[in-house]
């Protein structure tokens, strides 16, 4: 198929035992949200294989970068909860790592600048490198560009070489990561701090993170295999720790040069690790099966409804939503989303004819069912239309398991 290609070695140790691990179905570009519903899209396998030589899980397929970002629409800061997430990191640099106003930083990724912003307010300059055409933050220095050898350098040309570089849910994204590190070491000084955040591995076993699998989502990281290749790059982690942000993620701060207090931080956070990989491909097995009955529970009830003439609604219109709604086949139950995002307002679910409204027109549409496909964030969806349930209308819990509220929680009375 044209604009993609199949991976066939390990992005990590280029290995070439390579097995499927965990498959879903075929599906468009996640967050190819389009402006009308008669767009062809096409479809891509979607499946997880894993390293049988360094244990290393990736996406079997990798999709030219220009056609996955080219009209990209996510925006960091109407994600729930990044914002704040983002100064926590800021006051952590300031703190541990002595980020001050004679700091040079560099984010690749750097999406409409958010981040950019709190960090200008600190260091001496902040810019930025983001490959997405559509966002054009104001009064911020970004260069459009991928992360790659001309960027790179470009900058150290312009300003030699950075005390911080950052990276937020981007290093998942790219192929070549053997160039990316081989960029990075060059731009970065010699006692500098890469800090890279990323969707992890260990999340999506011990969560059931199923719908963070998608086509921009490409490595899925653990501290063992990363920690290896790294090595072989000549970096060192000096800082790793889980977080909870996006359901599961890997904050891991590297240098090439190593640090006293290493192992303190990656004792515990390898022996977890450990743990849970001791047997891959029996915890993929237990995923599997989760999702499984989850998706018959589901179809199930909503078989019955819409025979009933219910009318339901998706709430949450993600990348991760497209994953999740053809992997449990949802498609034909659903009338409609809506979301929080602006910019998704009034297009179309890649692949389907199911139109992005505003919230605000649910206590118009009066649907009997919302589901919650962006069931991270319940808890603040719930609150913001607790009044939708003196209409009478329920909401569904897709995941971790399958769950109806008919009833408003007393905590958002």
């Amino acid at each position: 198929m044209k604009n993609v290609f199949n991976k066939n070695f390990c992005r990590l140790c280029k290995s070439k035992n390579l097995d499927i691990i965990y498959k879903l179905v075929p599906t468009p570009i996640g967050d190819d949200y389009l402006k009308s519903s008669k767009t062809k899209v096409d479809f891509y396998d979607l499946n997880l294989k894993n390293c049988k030589s360094c244990n290393f899980v990736q996406l079997s397929n990798v999709i030219d970068p220009k056609k996955v970002y080219g009209d990209y629409i996510y925006v960091t800061k109407t994600s729930v909860g990044l914002p704040k997430h983002f100064q926590f990191l800021l006051e952590l640099l300031i703190k541990k790592y002595k980020l001050n106003n004679n700091s040079k930083v560099l984010e690749i990724g750097c999406n409409d600048g958010t981040l950019l912003r709190l960090i200008n307010k600190k260091a001496k300059f902040a810019i930025g490198v983001d490959p997405a055409t559509t966002l054009k933050p104001k009064n911020l220095k970004i260069y459009k560009s991928m992360f790659n050898d001309n960027i790179s350098h470009k900058l150290k040309n312009i300003y030699g070489e950075f005390d911080f570089i950052i990276a937020n849910n981007v290093i998942a994204n790219i192929d070549n990561l053997d160039n990316v590190f081989k960029n990075i070491k060059l731009i970065l000084k010699k006692n500098g701090i890469f800090v890279m955040e990323t969707f992890s591995l260990y999340g999506l076993l011990r969560n059931n993170l199923i719908d963070n699998i998608y086509h921009e989502h490409i490595s899925y990281f653990s501290i063992k295999s990363f920690n290896d290749y790294l090595r072989k790059m000549q970096l060192k982690i000096i800082f790793a720790e889980h977080l909870n942000v996006k359901g599961g993620s890997l904050r891991l701060f590297i240098s090439k040069i190593d640090s006293e207090n290493r192992q303190k931080s990656f004792a515990l956070i390898q022996k977890k690790e450990e743990k849970l990989f001791k047997n891959i491909v029996k915890k993929f097995k237990r995923i599997k099966d989760i999702n499984k009955n989850n998706q018959i529970k589901i179809n199930n009830f909503l078989k019955k409804e819409t025979k009933k003439k219910k009318l339901i609604i998706g709430y949450g219109a993600s990348v991760g939503t497209t994953t999740l709604m053809y992997y449990y086949k949802l498609k034909n139950y659903i009338d409609s989303f809506c979301d929080d995002e602006k910019k998704r307002h009034y297009l179309y679910s890649p692949g389907t004819k199911l139109q992005i409204l505003p919230p605000s027109q649910l206590s118009e549409i009066k649907p009997n069912y919302i589901i919650i496909f962006a069931w991270r964030y319940a808890d603040q969806i719930l609150k913001k239309n607790r009044k939708l349930f003196k209409k009478g209308i329920k909401f569904i819990l897709p995941l971790p398991k399958f769950k109806i509220i008919k009833k408003c929680p007393k905590k958002y009375l």
